[in-house]
């Protein structure tokens, strides 16, 4: 007759020999949970096709639309004070065309023509047919101008006549705000908000207290202006206020940074982030 002893023995013995610890015998331990490493992202039309500025065997000068005219505006950072009103594209390598612009300035505008290139040049699919790009996304970008296609659009886009650039002399404006326009200066950088200057935008926004504002981040707009992304913060109150009824971020325009000690002439409003400048202060403020 077999003792319980003996049993017990006879268990462990099987145990150990199916491959078992002796911590699988007195305690059930899970399993580790499995690990999942994300597919990578797959490449997109410039990697798997990269752009190398060469010119494309029989191409010819093709004039570009005021629509995409439009488009690379957005590719190169730029309206408002300088447009993009006549192009002209040939083909590069692969499905890429390469563009060279004519800019025109704004003569009511900050800018000076001696401030801004005649030309500029980009890298695009753009014009390219959608039966031939590899890709649905459009993707246009600026590129040095010194390749073989950029060279051919460029003495192309030469023969063509300026186009006649109509600007309308802008009225007077009512208030120092109406000569903000909501764009980023050129090569814009980021720069901290100082904790005077968010004392003051406290005071333009009339909050404190309930809600402050502890930091924020700021861009260079046109003239004198700053465009400034601030991050709310809410505060323990009896007044209603919390993180759902609050903005997380609020923004504003000064022209405080630009002034030093002339702090008489300090103007400042609170605007809405629907502008270009505000979306790159608030892409600092991230």
């Amino acid at each position: 007759m077999l003792t319980p002893a003996r049993i017990l023995g006879m268990v462990m013995a099987a145990t150990l020999l199916s491959g078992c610890g002796l911590r699988a015998v007195w305690s059930d331990v899970p399993a580790p949970p499995p690990v999942i490493t994300p597919a990578p992202a797959p490449p997109d039309e410039r990697t798997l096709h990269p752009y190398t500025g060469e010119l494309a065997a029989s191409t010819e000068c093709k004039a570009v639309s005021k629509d995409d005219l439009s488009l690379l505006q957005d590719a190169g950072n730029v309206g408002g004070a300088i447009t993009y009103p006549q192009g002209v594209a040939v083909r590069s390598n692969a499905k890429w065309w390469t563009v060279v612009v004519r800019t025109a300035v704004d003569p009511y505008g900050d800018l000076k023509r001696s401030d801004v290139p005649t030309f500029a040049y980009f890298a695009t699919n753009l014009l390219t047919s959608d039966a031939e790009k590899y890709l649905d996304d459009d993707f246009s970008w600026s590129v040095d101008g010194g390749t073989a296609s950029a060279s051919k659009a460029l003495a192309c886009l030469k023969k063509l006549p300026a186009p006649k650039v109509l600007v309308k002399k802008p009225p007077k404006p009512a208030s120092p705000a109406d000569t903000y326009s909501g764009l980023p200066a050129r090569a814009a950088a980021c720069h901290k908000v100082s904790d005077a200057l968010l004392r003051h935008l406290e005071q333009v926004g009339q909050v404190g207290g309930a809600i402050t504002y502890p930091r924020g981040q700021m861009v260079r707009a046109n003239r004198k202006w700053w465009t400034v992304a601030i991050a709310v913060q809410v505060n323990p109150n009896s007044l209603g206020f919390t993180r759902d009824n609050v903005p997380a971020v609020e923004y504003f325009v000064t022209n405080e940074p630009s002034l030093g000690a002339k702090a008489s002439t300090v103007f400042s409003f609170p605007i809405k982030g629907t502008d270009k400048a505000s979306a790159k202060a608030g892409a600092c403020l991230k």
